[in-house]
């Protein structure tokens, strides 16, 4: 499903304009991405949430050339689907 399509079905689905859900759908990002920098969790009911998780400093090695480096650590994005979301992709 494309964006375009996300938003005629989100939409028809709550029944507001295909402007306002395009908008909200634009701000979302940069509302998380504030978030996630201040330090909270993002939790969309019945869908997931998204937090930020710090990655230990590891050693990576370039592929093309061989050449093995160290990354540093820091924090990373990730999303955890609700269970119930699953469940019901699960059948």
């Amino acid at each position: 499903m494309k964006k375009d399509e996300l938003v005629t079905a989100l939409a028809e689905a709550s029944g507001e304009t295909k402007s306002s859900v395009a908008a909200v759908l634009a701000a979302l990002p940069r509302v998380a991405e504030a978030a996630l920098k201040q330090g909270k969790t993002v939790t969309i009911n019945g869908l997931g949430k998204i937090d930020a998780a710090e990655r230990a400093a590891r050693e990576v090695r370039n592929p093309q050339t061989g050449e093995k480096k160290m990354a540093e650590a820091h924090m990373a994005p990730r999303f955890k689907f609700a269970a119930p979301f699953k469940a019901a992709i699960r059948g």
